[in-house]
């Protein structure tokens, strides 16, 4: 079972580009806002980073367009098809996918963080 989660986690995460360069559907952007709100959830020391990512979803919108683009059903839909399967993932699985999502690797911010440690240092 967890062999099949990490999976399928990292299926999605493979899917996410794609989702982001196409013309952003109301579905694919409601999918891509339950993954960055999943990982605020299970990685907040890194939310600032998955709302930004999140905000730029709608980089380009009036605030109009986005309450009416968040009311849509497809928007809802993508939402919830993709928040339910999100939802499998607990612990460090979510955790380690929400870093391979993000724009700056874990290791490398850890470094930053602490700059008397080399990436790859635990």
């Amino acid at each position: 079972m967890r062999f099949r989660a990490v999976v399928s986690c990292f299926a999605i995460i493979a899917f996410l580009p794609q989702l982001a360069l196409a013309a952003r559907p109301a579905g694919e952007i409601g999918a891509l806002q339950a993954v960055f709100d999943f990982c605020v959830r299970v990685d907040p020391s890194e939310g600032r980073d998955f709302d930004k990512q999140a905000d730029s979803l709608f980089k380009g919108f009036t605030p109009a367009q986005v309450a009416a683009l968040r009311k849509s059903t497809e928007y809802r839909r993508g939402y919830q098809l993709l928040a339910g399967s999100l939802s499998a993932f607990k612990g460090p699985d979510g955790v380690l996918a929400c870093q391979a999502i993000s724009d700056v690797p874990h290791e490398a911010r850890r470094h930053e963080e602490n700059p008397g440690r080399k990436p790859g240092d635990r």
